[in-house]
């Protein structure tokens, strides 16, 4: 767009890619993401760490649905996509990790769960958030979704990749979080 009449910059394409399903605690996520696997059967869940993988595995297991719906990032391949709709169990702290995963696949939209009580998010002080949006009667089945929620996952994303210089792997995002921020 040549203009734009509130000179806000326009979305960069790989801003795109996600929109986010934020839960106000874990516990509400899992039960989405377990709700989500019965509703659509074809969805295939991919966690960045593998506790988060473990754990939803485990989850699934005790109610009674199968752990094959859930896969780490580090072992997908676009022939397991086939037939599948992605969707990710958490975010990565780097944005940028995220946009190299997915550039290649054939779906240009996918779904993030999120928990307000994730990692990534305390760091952004979301425990001081939580009270406010049950204050506004969002239910804690509910997701928060919008645009704007995506965009101030992406800057903070930023934020966190403007700190970290030499990235250390880890099994959480706690851990992650941890060694390479010092949390």
């Amino acid at each position: 767009m040549l203009f734009n009449l509130f000179g806000k910059k326009e979305e960069e394409p790989g801003d795109r890619i996600f929109a986010d399903k934020v839960y106000i605690s874990s516990e509400a996520k899992m039960n989405a993401c377990l709700q989500l696997s019965k509703d659509q059967p074809e969805t295939l869940f991919i966690a960045w760490f593998t506790d988060t993988a473990r754990k939803y595995k485990d989850f699934f297991i005790q109610n009674g649905l199968g752990e094959s719906s859930i896969t780490e990032a580090r072992l997908i391949h676009t022939a397991l996509l086939q037939n599948h709709i992605p969707v990710f169990l958490e975010h990565y702290p780097l944005h940028s990790k995220e946009i190299a995963l997915v550039e290649n696949w054939p779906q240009k939209k996918m779904l993030v769960y999120s928990a307000m009580d994730d990692p990534l998010f305390k760091h952004f002080g979301s425990d001081k958030m939580i009270p406010f949006i049950q204050l506004l009667g969002i239910k804690k089945s509910e997701a928060i979704e919008h645009a704007y929620v995506t965009q101030s996952i992406i800057k903070g994303q930023q934020k966190i990749a403007d700190r970290v210089s030499i990235e250390q792997s880890a099994n959480s995002q706690a851990e992650w979080m941890e060694r390479n921020l010092g949390m």
